[in-house]
């Protein structure tokens, strides 16, 4: 009758030896040299903790408000201003341009739930029958607020600045742009952050001082961690007809897309990383180091008491 393999396995033997002895040295020493080089392998390889990373997330904006400062080619008073803010039109009541009217349309083009386009339409009647513009200074304020990994809510402008390219009478001034998140450092991965949901300007310093000298504003701005600034697509400045004489008209539409955001990872994404290239290093050293000590214990180059397997036959 013939046989054949139905099961197989390999014989194992117990290599005994006492606590301070050679060969436990030996054995330490193995084990320290198994897992302490793929350690030190992936630290100073560099990105065994991640430091830094990203994402990107649509964050949720909401227009508040808008100021407006306007310099003009001749005549008696060159600068004038305009807002949403009652307190300062009444502050700055000599440069203020009464009758202004302005207009938000907030879109969702993407149909997410989360507007993501702004279009502001402002309309400043003029007693002089032709206007010219030599630049416009303007500040729309939103609303800000990131949620996916650290919970921030702040208050943030874009600073849109257009130049009259030359002498353009009643002008109709169209602007595009993205609005744009800077970060001085990365946020948080959790967490509470409302440093920066105070008001951009600050009201109570205005109204004491009624100076248009805003440069202390822009500068506490732009020192800030984190900051939305306006980058232009494109600007249009169009003359129009005497019908429309005495009205200056300004549409910008500012879109708000997906930001790329930098957090600081927390423990356990650090954790996962970390693991995975510690263990991709020490799998080849345990396989080196298992054979380095069955080589030395097999050949007895260190004694040990060899505890062989049992067997038990049947037939």
């Amino acid at each position: 009758m013939s046989f054949f393999e139905i099961f197989s396995h390999s014989d194992r033997f117990h290599y005994r030896a006492r606590l301070f002895s050679l060969a436990t040295c030996f054995l330490i020493l193995c084990t320290i040299l198994t897992f302490l080089p793929p350690f030190l392998f992936t630290y100073y390889a560099e990105g065994f903790w991640i430091k830094e990373d990203s994402y990107r997330e649509q964050p949720r904006v909401t227009y508040k408000n808008f100021v407006l400062n306007i310099e003009r080619n001749g005549g008696t008073t060159n600068q004038f201003f305009a807002s949403s803010y009652a307190s300062l039109n009444t502050a700055f009541q000599d440069v203020w341009i009464p009758g202004t009217s302005d207009a938000v349309e907030e879109v969702d083009t993407d149909q997410d739930g989360i507007s993501d386009q702004f279009s502001l339409i402002i309309q400043l009647p003029y007693q002089d029958t032709n206007v010219q513009i030599r630049y416009i200074n303007l500040w729309m304020i939103f609303q800000y607020e990131l949620k996916a990994r650290q919970s921030i809510q702040m208050e943030t402008m874009a600073m849109i600045n257009l130049y009259a390219p030359g002498n353009i009478n009643n002008p109709k001034v169209t602007a595009v742009g993205q609005l744009i998140l800077n970060q001085r450092q990365p946020i948080q991965s959790s967490g509470i952050d409302t440093t920066y949901n105070d008001s951009v300007i600050d009201l109570d310093n205005l109204l004491l001082t009624s100076s248009m000298d805003i440069n202390s504003i822009v500068e506490n701005y732009f020192t800030r961690k984190y900051y939305t600034t306006y980058q232009p697509y494109q600007s249009n400045w169009e003359s129009r007809t005497s019908s429309d004489s005495g009205v200056l008209t300004i549409d910008v539409t500012v879109k708000v897309p997906k930001q790329s955001i930098r957090f600081i990872p927390g423990f356990w994404q650090e954790f996962k990383w970390g693991w995975i290239q510690y263990v991709s290093f020490l799998l080849p050293f345990i396989v080196i180091f298992h054979r380095i000590k069955r080589f030395v214990f097999q050949n007895q180059i260190v004694r040990t008491l060899i505890e062989g397997p049992s067997h038990r036959h049947k037939t």
